[in-house]
C-alpha cells in the first residue's frame, strides 16, 4: 500500500479512535474529584498524546495492505467490506489533500501567532518598578523558579502573559500596575510563575502543533480545552500549596486572566476551603496505562483484521460454488494488493472450471506485479491452455513491467502463440508501449511475420 493510501486510511480510522479516546477521558473526569487537578490535567495530556499516536500506529500498520475496519465473518460480509474498501479508495488521495491543505494553513497561523509572541516581548514593552521586580525575586525563590525570569509592561496585551521557556518573559498590562494593591500583584505574579516552573509555555507550544496536525477532529479541540482548563487549576493549586492561597473573588480574577464560565470555576476554587485529593497519584498512572493500552490495542486490531478479511476472501475465492460469487471475491482478493493472495491466484488462474475467474484472477496478479505477480503473469501468457486467459496475460503484462524491459516477451509471443487473437493483443500492447525498442519491434512484425492479418494489424497500428 502507498503512503498516500495508508496515510488516508489513518486518518479515516482516527475518526473512531479520537472519539473512543475523548469519550474515555469523559468517563474518567466524571469519576475524578474536580480537586485532583493534577490527575485530571494529567489524564488530558495522555489521551492528547495517544490521539497523535493512534493515527501514526494506524498509518504504519496500514502498510501491509487490506486497510479494514473490521474482518467479516461471512461471504456476504466479506463482498460487503471489500465494496465499502474499493469506494472507498478512490477518494483517498483527495482525504490526504484537504488535510494537507488545512494543517498547511493552520502551520501558517502557528507560525504568525509565534512569531507575534516573541516580538510582544521585544516590543511596545516598558521596565516595571523596582518593587515588582524585587517581588518577583521573592516569590521565584518561593515557588523554587531556577531560570532567569523578567517582568515587563506591555502596552499589547490586555491579560498578564509569559512568552518563551527558556529565557521566560513575564508580560503585564499596565492595569495589573496601577489597579492591584502589592498583595494582589504578588498573586498575579505567583501564578504566571507557576506556569514557567511548569514549563507550560513548551507544553501548550506541543499542544498546539497536536491540534494543528488532527485539526478535522472536535474531539481533539475539546480534550485541548480541558487540558489548558486544568492547567490553570494545577497553577492556582500551586500557589495553595505554597501558602499563597487567595482570599477573595477580586485576587482570583487578578491571577485568572480569562473570562466566563473557566473564570467562574477557578474563582469558586480558589476560594473554596482546600481540598485533599481523593484518588491516589498513583491511581493516576494506572488509569493513564490503561488508556494508552485500550486504545494502542484498537489500532493493533485494525492489522490483525486486515489479515483476516484477506483469509476469509481467499477460501471464498477458492470454495465457493457459483462462478460469479467466485469472480468477485477473486476481483476483491486483488483489491486487496496483499502478497499473501500471490500463491492461491497463481492457482486460481491455472485450475478455476470458470473461464472469467481465470481471467479476473490473471488481473489481480497485475495488481500484485511488484510481489512477485509479473512473473507469474509472464508464464500464464506463455503457457496457459486457454488462449482468452492468456490474452489477458498479454494484456496484463504491458501494465506490470516497464516498457523497454517486456518489449522482447511481447515480440516473442506476437510470433510464436498458436493463437492469432493472443498474436494481436501482443501487437497492440507493443504499440502502447513509449519507447523506441517497442516501436521497432512492430516495424519487424509488418514486415515479416508469416501471419497477414497480424502483419496488418502490425501496420495499422504503426500509423
Amino acid at each position: 500500500m502507498s503512503v498516500t493510501e495508508a496515510l488516508g486510511w489513518a486518518l479515516l480510522h482516527s475518526l473512531w479512535q479520537e472519539a473512543l479516546a475523548a469519550a474515555t477521558l469523559a468517563s474518567l473526569l466524571a469519576l475524578v474529584p474536580a480537586g485532583a487537578a493534577r490527575m485530571r490535567y494529567g489524564l488530558a495530556a495522555v489521551t492528547l498524546l495517544v490521539m497523535l499516536a493512534l493515527p501514526l500506529a494506524t498509518g504504519l500498520r496500514l502498510q501491509d495492505p487490506a486497510p479494514w475496519l473490521l474482518g467479516p465473518e461471512s461471504p456476504a460480509a466479506a463482498v460487503v467490506a471489500a465494496r465499502v474498501h474499493t469506494t472507498i479508495e478512490p477518494t483517498l488521495p483527495w482525504i490526504v489533500l484537504v488535510w494537507l491543505g488545512g494543517v498547511l494553513v493552520l502551520s501558517l497561523r502557528l507560525a504568525s501567532g509565534w512569531l507575534a509572541a516573541r516580538r510582544l516581548g521585544r516590543t511596545t514593552t516598558h521596565p516595571v518598578s523596582e518593587a515588582c521586580r524585587q517581588a518577583l525575586a521573592r516569590l521565584a525563590t518561593r515557588l523554587r523558579v531556577s531560570r532567569p525570569v523578567r517582568v515587563l509592561e506591555s502596552a499589547a496585551v490586555q491579560v498578564p502573559a509569559v512568552v518563551g521557556w527558556l529565557r521566560p518573559v513575564i508580560l503585564l498590562p499596565a492595569s495589573a500596575l496601577t489597579g492591584l494593591t502589592p498583595q494582589q500583584l504578588d498573586v498575579l505574579l505567583a501564578h504566571e510563575l507557576a506556569h514557567v516552573r511548569r514549563y507550560d509555555y513548551l507544553v501548550n507550544l506541543v499542544q498546539s502543533v497536536i491540534e494543528t496536525l488532527l485539526f478535522y477532529h472536535p474531539a481533539v479541540w475539546w480534550v485541548s480545552r480541558r487540558m489548558r482548563e486544568e492547567r490553570e487549576h494545577c497553577c492556582d493549586d500551586l500557589l495553595r500549596m505554597e501558602s499563597l492561597r487567595v482570599e477573595t473573588p477580586a485576587l482570583a480574577l487578578a491571577a485568572a486572566g480569562t473570562q466566563g464560565g473557566t473564570l467562574l470555576g477557578r474563582v469558586r476554587r480558589l476560594v473554596a476551603p482546600t481540598q485533599v485529593e481523593a484518588v491516589p497519584r498513583w491511581m493516576a498512572g494506572v488509569v493513564a496505562a490503561t488508556l494508552l493500552l485500550g486504545l494502542g490495542g484498537g489500532a493493533a486490531l485494525v492489522g490483525a483484521n486486515a489479515a483476516a478479511a484477506t483469509d476469509t476472501l481467499i477460501a471464498l475465492a477458492q470454495t465457493l460454488e457459483n462462478p460469479a460469487a467466485r469472480e468477485e471475491a477473486v476481483e476483491r482478493l486483488g483489491d486487496t494488493r496483499d502478497p499473501r493472495a500471490l500463491a492461491p491466484l497463481i492457482a486460481i488462474a491455472r485450475d478455476d472450471h470458470d473461464q472469467h475467474v481465470q481471467r479476473e484472477a490473471v488481473d489481480a496478479l497485475g495488481e500484485l506485479a511488484g510481489a512477485g505477480g509479473g512473473a507469474a503473469l509472464v508464464n500464464v501468457a506463455r503457457t496457459h491452455p486457454n488462449a482468452s486467459v492468456r490474452r489477458k496475460a498479454v494484456k496484463e503484462l504491458r501494465k506490470a513491467f516497464a516498457g523497454a524491459e517486456v518489449v522482447p516477451l511481447l515480440a516473442t509471443i506476437a510470433r510464436t502463440d498458436p493463437e492469432e487473437e493472443v498474436q494481436e493483443e501482443a501487437v497492440k500492447s507493443l504499440a502502447k508501449i513509449k519507447h523506441g525498442a517497442g516501436l521497432g519491434a512492430l516495424s519487424n512484425i509488418a514486415q515479416t511475420h508469416p501471419n497477414p492479418e497480424v502483419r496488418e494489424a502490425a501496420r495499422r497500428r504503426l500509423r
